[in-house]
């Protein structure tokens, strides 16, 4: 009887341990995160995955790096063509989403979140093509600076090397966090929008109300909440969340192939409309409180962006800065236009 005991509370402290443990574990985006960009080298065969444009097919390739402690890291990993309007439209290298082994993972004693999106280069014009994946990735970096319930994003210095060709390719790109490690971050849960049975959705309202506001500071058009477009559904305590992703049609980006989002009406890229719930909008003002508090930070972030020039800052602080100057609830119950939504798709990564 004594044995048996001793064997339960044996298994059960393993159990508990495995737990703790696996809350402390880093992930390979974790590791990749020592400095704010990282060279990695990752070889595949391009042509093989340019050409699978139609298909998700998932192919072999290694990703090299030197960790934080300066040794040379590689990895087998396996890449798949994502998204429809960027890899039919993007010229150089296909946006990718990469996927590390779980099993290799383990022996690493690193957390199992294994896939991530890598945002590259869309333009032939590699100085253009640069300037906008920089304005994106710092656009997820001032959501960062409002809430933790983003999506965290990690710079990369990419050396493509093809296997068949031994061509080399070198450009930035960079990494948005694993969702699932997104959840385990925030304390979060998968959502299942079925569940409500077409019943309203239960909204954490203050932080829908943050990104919802997020959208119209930046100039974005390119995202629906109740057709989850460009927007992740996460529940925590019994509230619906909703993290935004891709910008690039966003203003503050600027990309040559953005266009207004004429479902709303918009005629101008730089118009903004505020997409949130209306109903809310009575309640918004703490919200508001937040990104006036907020607001140094904000402009602090794109000023010391050295990877962009300083005409490319300054656009972009000008904008910042006119969503500043009128920054009101009458300006935001002004601007919405939902009922006159017909939906007409842009493009969905």
């Amino acid at each position: 009887m004594k044995t048996i005991r001793l064997y339960i509370s044996v298994l059960f402290f393993s159990i508990i341990s495995g737990l703790l443990y696996a809350n402390i574990r880093p992930s390979i985006f974790d590791k990749l995160g020592y400095e704010e960009v990282v060279d990695v080298s990752m070889t595949l065969d391009l042509d093989a995955l340019s050409a699978d444009w139609r298909n998700d097919e998932k192919h072999p390739a290694t990703l090299s790096y030197k960790n934080a402690a300066g040794e040379l890291e590689t990895w087998n990993i396996k890449v798949k063509l994502r998204g429809k309007f960027r890899r039919m439209h993007c010229n150089t290298t296909p946006p990718l989403k990469i996927y590390f082994d779980k099993e290799d993972l383990k022996m690493a004693d690193l957390a199992k979140h294994n896939d991530f999106k890598l945002v590259n280069y869309c333009l032939e014009d590699k100085i253009v093509a640069k300037e906008l994946l920089v304005k994106e990735y710092l656009t997820y970096k001032m959501y960062n600076t409002l809430t933790p319930e983003s999506f965290r994003v990690q710079l990369l210095k990419i050396t493509y090397k093809d296997t068949k060709s031994n061509r080399r390719l070198k450009q930035l790109g960079f990494l948005i966090e694993d969702t699932a490690q997104l959840r385990k971050r925030i304390e979060a849960n998968k959502y299942d929008k079925a569940q409500e049975n077409g019943g309203p959705i239960p909204f954490a309202i203050a932080q829908m109300q943050t990104m919802s506001v997020f959208q119209y500071m930046i100039g974005n058009a390119d995202w629906h909440w109740t057709m989850e477009k460009n927007i992740k559904f996460v529940e925590r305590n019994g509230k619906v969340l909703g993290i935004p992703y891709d910008f690039d049609f966003a203003a503050v980006v600027d990309a040559p192939y953005a266009i207004p989002n004429v479902n709303y009406g918009l005629t101008d890229l730089s118009e903004r409309i505020y997409l949130g719930i209306q109903e809310d909008i009575s309640t918004i003002a703490p919200v508001l409180a937040t990104f006036e508090a907020k607001k140094e930070a904000i402009l602090k972030l794109v000023k010391d962006t050295k990877l962009l020039n300083s005409a490319a800052r300054k656009e972009i602080l000008e904008y910042l800065e006119s969503f500043y100057v009128d920054l009101s609830v009458e300006t935001l119950t002004g601007s919405t236009r939902i009922a006159s939504y017909v939906p007409v798709e842009l493009h969905d990564d």
